[in-house]
């Protein structure tokens, strides 16, 4: 027997939506269909949640892996631009600070221009923040798209940048792609689960197609699990005691001419509400702990704050189960989505960590002999991702001085895992961020959030001593010149989604 003889021919993905379809397009992409068959059903009763419209900068490599033109999804998904997020009344109730994507600045002599940022501070002679450096932050603050029609930037070339989208559209739109490269779809519903002597999933059981077998499962069928916990019975890890919002009220709102081109969180009472703006809507909702408020209290705090009528609103109600699974992997059967864990998306990391399950699958992918090495490894690395997102959250509210509230006053108090408390330390005593090898929320991320807090180490880096003053000044002028000389060249993020929009109509009806 030859080792391709060995390989997997078959895969069922269970469940559609944002997870399914990303997956499945991602599998077709790599894996020929005429060696190995993508299959997904979906159920028709079953909704997509859609907190997630927000997105973190690895989705532009995925669609450009793809390769599907930006210009004609962002069109189908009704996207618009993200350039990073504005946080408001996070520090201290009075307050802005962003995250924003892309480099902040660069280095100068090796060393992160932070440093020289935080020297020059303390010693008097620089009055701005950090993320005055970045060229995202300052396009967020002008209201500027990150392209014309016409020409590209850096911010393009390097991927620097995300997308707001609407996930249902999303969905469909890499539903009819893959339909059009070969992935088998079925609309119908799981009865049961049916497996082998040996644990593995032999098939499932199906309202309208009867029994459906293959080698690998993807299980994505949400906070039901039905796959990789309801049959397989793998334990879920609750981060409760970290992460204390546990629910949302998705709220749409209408048509927004400005069209920010960044994500809008506002620290409310009880969690925070996002607004993401879309190219025909405002995607908003408050995250908040239903141990510190009401279900009803919290939609009258999110109406009153926006100003809205509540017999015209109709918020959704969401409820969240915050942690991940203990194993994302077991024997046949993989988890993608929020079937794997959940956090809450105060830095939309919903999506990214469907994309990465997907491609981590592929770079590890197995024959059928399903190799245990093989599965523990992708576990680790699973758990891995899920941690560092989550100690990147945590950061969030840790660093916060807020005691308006006793959901602000639990939030700052809590016990830190070992991961981030050993972070936090580091950094405060040498300036040193120990987040080199985080796959999505780097050094740049973290000191954009420390920065914005006012959480400073107690000195800068001491290579920042080496240089010439003079020369390190001249640079960080010299990138803030430049940042603003492009910025003047660029559209209006809203009339660009708008001009945009109107010459993929236009071009569709000639």
């Amino acid at each position: 027997m030859t080792a391709s003889d060995n390989r997997i021919k078959d895969i069922l993905i269970v469940g559609g939506g944002t997870a399914g379809w990303m997956t499945a397009g991602l599998l077709n992409r790599f894996l020929p269909p005429g060696k190995c068959r993508i299959t997904l059903v979906e159920s028709a009763d079953v909704g997509i949640i859609g907190v997630g419209e927000a997105t973190v900068p690895p989705l532009v490599r995925y669609l450009r892996s793809l390769g599907i033109n930006e210009d004609e999804f962002m069109v189908a998904t009704h996207a618009s631009y993200k350039l990073g997020i504005k946080f408001i009344n996070w520090r201290n109730g009075n307050d802005t600070l962003w995250h924003p994507f892309g480099p902040i600045g660069g280095s100068i002599d090796h060393t992160q221009v932070f440093h020289y940022w935080l020297k020059e501070q303390r010693e008097g002679r620089e009055k701005g923040t950090y993320y005055d450096y970045s060229l995202q932050a300052l396009l967020s603050e002008m209201n500027k798209a990150p392209r014309s029609l016409q020409q590209s930037t850096k911010i393009i070339e390097s991927g620097g940048y995300a997308y707001h989208l609407d996930a249902r559209e999303f969905a469909g739109f890499l539903a009819r792609l893959c339909a059009k490269r070969g992935v088998r779809h079925f609309i119908d519903n799981v009865r049961g689960v049916v497996q082998d002597e040996r644990g593995f999933i032999r098939h499932i059981e199906t309202e309208k197609h009867g029994p459906l077998a293959a080698d690998l499962f993807i299980d994505c069928t949400g906070f039901a699990g039905l796959l990789i916990e309801k049959a397989l019975g793998d334990p879920y890890i609750s981060w409760s005691d970290y992460l204390l919002c546990d629910r949302a009220w998705a709220l749409p709102q209408g048509y927004d001419a400005k069209m920010a081109p960044y994500t809008q969180s506002t620290a409310l009472k009880s969690g925070w509400e996002w607004r993401i703006p879309l190219s025909h809507r405002v995607g908003s909702g408050y995250v908040f702990s239903s141990r510190f408020i009401s279900d009803e209290a919290a939609v009258q705090e999110l109406l009153a704050h926006n100003g809205l009528d509540p017999d015209r609103a109709e918020p959704r109600l969401l409820r969240m189960r915050i942690g991940r699974r203990t194993n994302f992997w077991i024997r046949n059967c993989l988890s993608v989505g929020l079937a794997s864990g959940f956090l809450e998306p105060l830095e939309s990391t919903g999506i990214y960590l469907i994309q990465k399950s997907a491609s981590l699958l592929l770079d590890l992918f197995p024959d059928n002999g399903f190799n245990e090495s093989l599965v523990r490894h992708y576990n680790y690395k699973m758990g891995k991702a899920y941690e560092e997102v989550r100690d990147f959250i945590i950061l969030h509210y840790v660093l916060s001085e807020r005691e308006d509230t006793e959901f602000w006053k639990a939030s700052r108090r809590i016990a830190l895992p070992d991961s981030l408390a050993a972070t936090l330390e580091l950094y405060e005593q040498t300036g040193v961020v120990n987040w080199e090898n985080h796959a999505l929320f780097g050094e740049t991320s973290f000191l954009a959030i420390a920065a914005g807090f006012g959480r400073l180490p107690r000195r800068h880096l001491p290579m920042a001593d080496y240089s010439i003053e003079t020369k390190a000044r001249e640079i960080m002028a010299k990138m803030k010149a430049q940042n603003g000389q492009l910025a003047q060249t660029l559209p209006d993020h809203g009339d660009f989604i708008r001009e945009l929009n109107s010459t993929r109509m236009a071009a569709q009806v000639s």
